[in-house]
């Protein structure tokens, strides 16, 4: 009788900010933003529209990490109280 053996690959974990390659988007590069219901978030390293993709399609470019800056603009989602009266 055959015993079935699963073989465990690890994810790889980006760091905010490094550049990473995408294998299921034709091996395009871009900056890892964040995981988020199961969906790795990408965007161009110069900015623009992030993109999603799976986990387990993201690899790391070279032996050292590139990192790239990732700046968040802290918007109010609404005028403050003083203002709205």
């Amino acid at each position: 009788m055959a015993v079935c053996k699963r073989s465990r690959t690890t994810i790889y974990q980006p760091k905010v900010g490094e550049v990473v390659k995408d294998r299921a988007h034709k091996g395009a590069e871009g900056v890892y933003m964040d995981t988020m219901s199961g969906r790795v978030y990408l965007r161009p390293r110069c900015g623009g529209l992030e993109w999603t993709t799976f986990p387990s399609e993201i690899e790391r470019l070279g032996e050292t990490p590139e990192l790239v800056t990732v700046y968040t603009v802290d918007r109010p989602r609404r005028a403050p109280a003083a203002l709205a009266s």
